[in-house]
């Protein structure tokens, strides 16, 4: 219904129109088309905001996965390190990092790298006799799929008495 308001006495000599949007329907015609205009530029702006919301969650979602496989790589190689080191019988360092091979499914694509230092004059009192070696073991994995590449680094230090 429409609003009978009229505006305050003027003197005009133009006929008094209600005001508010009671006009005549053929005046109107163009509003429906507007409205559903800007009606589907919100509905496109929304959906263009939830199209990137879960492209980006799928993305870091891929970057935690192959982040794990990278930690599980770094661990992989330092398990070989550790296990080279305590078979080896006090080995040199150059031996504990000869390149890794993991023929393993889960680390496909994975680089692994061993680093090693180790510190011998490791003042102990406890110790009364022989020496004290200190390992600095390391191992880095790289993982790279397309263009997404993960890098984790695992290290230790492992205490040896002769």
């Amino acid at each position: 219904m429409c609003h009978k308001k009229t505006r305050p006495n003027v003197s005009h000599s133009k006929k008094l129109r209600p005001v508010g949007l009671c006009r005549s329907p053929a005046r109107q015609k163009g509003s429906t088309t507007i409205v559903a205009i800007i009606i589907s530029i919100v509905l496109l702006g929304l959906g263009i905001a939830l199209s990137n919301q879960i492209s980006s969650n799928i993305r870091q979602q891929s970057i935690e996965y192959y982040g794990a496989r990278a930690y599980l790589a770094a661990q992989s190689g330092m398990e070989v390190a550790i296990s080279r080191l305590i078979n080896g019988n006090n080995p040199a360092c150059a031996a504990i990092t000869q390149p890794v091979t993991i023929s393993a499914a889960n680390v496909q694509n994975c680089v692994i790298t061993l680093s090693c230092e180790v510190e011998t004059e490791v003042e102990e009192p406890e110790v009364a006799a022989g020496e004290i070696r200190v390992y600095a073991l390391g191992a880095e994995a790289q993982c790279s799929v397309g263009q997404l590449e993960t890098s984790k680094r695992v290290l230790v230090e492992v205490r040896q008495e002769e």
